[in-house]
């Protein structure tokens, strides 16, 4: 079977998203990003075997970066390159430099049972708004990388108190017939 890298592209060129695949994926609508119009999808590397795929996928989404942890512009969820699952770092290990960075950011704090019992509850709504003035933030900051006008042009995108005031009207019309 062969593979193929490819990328979904805003209207300056620049990609949004790369990704990995083999017969129709470039167009299945399963991903974490709104599927473009045809002209918006390029393939960056064709009849590539998996482990070549891999490794081109990988590399553009290091070159590139992503919106999630803040190291660029792509709105992948996680670093391709296979091996990787959502959750982050599963099967995975850390380096004796990665263990050494995290123990001594960790020496010196002190965690008291109420804090330990705090990390499994849920977060408050303090905490979730400050997440919502984040992204807020990076919308506002990053206006380009929405590639879409219409129809769907509110897709990933945080609610305005005009969207929200609209959403409002339209659901008290259809209360009322």
């Amino acid at each position: 079977m062969t593979y193929y890298v490819y990328q979904y592209i805003r209207e300056d060129n620049s990609p949004y998203y790369i990704g990995k695949g083999s017969g129709y994926r470039i167009s299945e609508k399963k991903h974490s990003v709104k599927v473009p119009e045809k002209k918006y999808r390029q393939f960056v590397g064709k009849n590539l075997t998996e482990e070549e795929a891999y490794q081109l996928e990988g590399w553009l989404t290091h070159k590139y970066g992503l919106l999630i942890d803040g190291t660029g512009i792509l709105e992948n969820k996680i670093h391709g390159g296979g091996n990787v699952s959502p959750a982050g770092f599963t099967g995975k290990h850390h380096s004796d430099y990665s263990k050494e960075k995290i123990s001594n950011g960790n020496k010196g704090k002190i965690r008291t049972a109420e804090h330990k019992k705090n990390y499994s509850k849920p977060k408050t709504t303090k905490h979730a708004e400050k997440i919502r003035q984040a992204v807020l933030k990076i919308a506002e900051d990053n206006p380009a990388r929405y590639v879409y006008e219409k129809p769907f042009a509110h897709k990933n995108r945080p609610w305005t108190q005009a969207r929200r005031d609209a959403q409002n009207l339209k659901k008290n019309k259809h209360d009322l017939a």
